[in-house]
C-alpha cells in the first residue's frame, strides 16, 4: 500500500490514499457535469441570440438549479470532504439553486429587473468616476469612463431587455470558454492524480 504523499491533499478533504482517489473522482465527477451543462448552454445561447429572453432566463435557470442539486449532492454524499467542505458545497447549492428557482418561477420580470439594476449600477459608478476625476491621475480619462457609464446606464433603463439581451450573449460566450476550461481542467486533475499514484 503506496503511502500518501503530502501534495495529495485537497483542501476539504482529508490527506488519505483512500480518500485522495475519491475526492479526484467527486472532482472529476463535478468538472465534466458542470463542463457539459456550461457547453450545452452556452451554444444554445450563440447558437439562438434572437431567441426569447424568457427560454434564454429558463435555461439559465436550470443550469444554476442543476449546477445547485449537484452541489448539494457532493455537500450532503460525497465520502472524505471535511465539515468545512461539507458545509461550503451545501452554502454554494442552496445559493445556486435559489438563483434558478426565482429565474425559473419569473423569468420575464427577472430579466427587466436585471437590467434595470445593471443601468442603475453603470449610471452610479459613471457618476463616482466623475466626481473622482478631478483627484485622478488621468483625469481626461477618468472623465471619458463616467460619462460612457452613464450613457450606457441611462441606455440599459429605457431598453433593459435588450441590453440584457446583449449580455447573455457574452454570457453564452462565457459558458463556452468556462466549459473548456472545466474539461481541461478535469482531464489535468486525472494526469496528476495518476502521476501521483492516486
Amino acid at each position: 500500500m503506496s503511502t500518501p504523499s503530502p501534495q495529495s491533499g485537497f483542501t476539504f478533504y482529508g490527506d488519505g490514499h483512500e480518500t485522495s482517489k475519491q475526492a479526484v473522482k467527486v472532482l472529476q465527477t463535478g468538472l465534466w457535469i458542470g463542463a457539459v451543462l456550461a457547453g450545452v448552454f452556452g451554444v444554445i445561447i450563440l447558437a439562438q441570440p434572437k431567441a426569447s429572453l424568457i427560454l434564454i432566463a429558463i435555461l439559465l435557470g436550470l443550469y444554476f438549479l442543476i449546477r445547485g442539486l449537484v452541489r448539494l449532492v457532493v455537500g450532503i454524499f460525497a465520502p472524505g470532504l471535511t465539515a468545512g467542505g461539507r458545509t461550503f458545497s451545501i452554502i454554494l447549492g442552496v445559493i445556486l439553486g435559489a438563483v434558478g428557482i426565482i429565474a425559473l418561477s419569473n423569468p420575464g420580470t427577472a430579466i427587466e429587473i436585471l437590467g434595470i439594476l445593471i443601468g442603475l449600477s453603470w449610471i452610479l459608478d459613471g457618476i463616482a468616476a466623475l466626481i473622482e476625476s478631478g483627484r485622478a491621475a488621468s483625469r481626461g480619462f477618468a472623465i471619458f469612463a463616467g460619462i460612457v457609464g452613464i450613457i450606457a446606464g441611462v441606455v440599459m433603463l429605457f431598453a433593459p431587455i435588450i441590453g440584457v439581451a446583449v449580455i447573455m450573449y457574452i454570457v453564452g460566450i462565457f459558458l463556452v470558454l468556462l466549459a473548456i476550461i472545466q474539461i481541461i481542467g478535469a482531464i489535468v486533475l486525472g494526469v496528476k492524480a495518476k502521476k501521483a499514484g492516486i
